[in-house]
């Protein structure tokens, strides 16, 4: 179950504004955040060295000779409460004879310890990531039976790495968030919007547009990653909606493109009708429709290079785009745009 969090009372009370989710490391996070990591990695410390290999970070020769140093002082002490383990064997009965060997606590992996606390702060976000894809598995669908959760030890792991986690990204009112299969992060997206990819999605894909599907969860993907690509999920968003309206408007256009799309219903408005009426009952026109092609096409600013005009893609005109698209992509393949059947029309088009 994901964490919630109430606002403080001064919130609650109106008389604060509602905080904005927190990009970077919160201070407040920090600490607590290393905590994790450090409970975390060492569950599977052999894995640790290969966190800091993917993510190129490398261990100090003080911190290793540290360890080597601690590791010696522990075998050590272990020689010495062996010998009077032993010693004391001779004097014991039967009965005390049965109590275990001592044994010394190894020194923590160096590798955990660096991860946890010798990386910058701006590093802890890909750390928490990779462990969760390295330690987390999906969890079971909800209609699964209830002992596929209670005798899967992978299952058990993951929740018990998730559920704090979460936690703590939800009090600290982080950007970020567990993705759904549970094993990385992403940044949180706002529920409606969400929920509006997913109708989108779906409306494509039922209408036969499987690829405007896979670019919109792409395009998501880009803007929702650790570090978002709003260069690359606004080139998915466009190809979104041509992978709709270029075969629904432009079948036998060799290299048709968005901006082909939206001249063809601008130059040939009295040939289309969008489902919502005018203010006489008719339906109404596409330029509402024309409108959001125009910003989504004009909006790609980075598209071609080396001109004056070329201004990289924010994340938030990225959103926007997203935000855009999805509403074209559902619009589009619900058929919310469709030829006039009208007489008057037919006429205009058979001149």
């Amino acid at each position: 179950m994901r964490s919630t969090s109430r606002h403080r009372l001064s919130v609650r009370m109106g008389a604060a504004p509602v905080p904005a989710l927190m990009e970077g490391m919160p201070p407040s996070l920090e600490p607590a955040l290393r905590s994790w990591i450090q409970e975390t990695a060492a569950l599977k410390p052999d894995e640790a060295q290969h966190v800091m290999v993917r993510l190129d970070l490398v261990l100090p020769q003080a911190d290793w000779d540290r360890y080597e140093r601690e590791l010696r002082k522990c075998e050590r002490e272990q020689a010495r409460l062996d010998a009077r383990w032993e010693a004391e064997q001779v004097t014991r009965t039967e009965s005390t004879r049965a109590i275990g060997r001592p044994v010394v606590p190894l020194p923590p992996d160096p590798y955990v310890l660096f991860l946890a606390w010798g990386t910058e702060p701006e590093v802890l976000w890909d750390v928490v990531d990779d462990l969760l894809c390295l330690l987390c598995t999906e969890l079971p669908a909800p209609e699964k039976p209830p002992f596929v959760t209670w005798f899967s030890a992978s299952v058990r792991r993951t929740k018990r790495i998730v559920e704090p986690l979460d936690r703590l990204l939800v009090e600290s009112r982080s950007v970020y968030e567990v993705t759904p299969n549970q094993r990385g992060l992403q940044r949180r997206m706002e529920a409606g919007l969400s929920e509006a990819l997913n109708v989108a999605a779906n409306a494509a894909e039922s209408s036969g547009y499987l690829s405007a599907r896979q670019h919109l969860q792409r395009a998501r993907d880009k803007l929702m990653a650790v570090h978002t690509d709003p260069s690359g999920a606004y080139v998915d968003v466009i190809r979104a909606v041509e992978a709709v309206a270029c075969p629904m408007f432009l079948p036998r256009d060799q290299l048709p493109t968005l901006g082909k799309v939206r001249d063809h219903l601008r130059n040939a408005d009295t040939k289309y009708e969008y489902v919502l009426t005018d203010k006489s009952g008719k339906p109404g026109n596409t330029g509402g429709v024309v409108a959001m092609l125009t910003d989504l096409w004009e909006g790609h600013s980075d598209r071609h290079a080396g001109g004056p005009r070329e201004v990289p893609v924010s994340q938030e005109a990225a959103e926007a785009a997203l935000t855009t698209a999805t509403a074209l992509v559902t619009l589009l393949s619900m058929r919310a745009v469709r030829p006039r059947t009208n007489a008057a029309a037919q006429r205009r088009e058979a001149r």
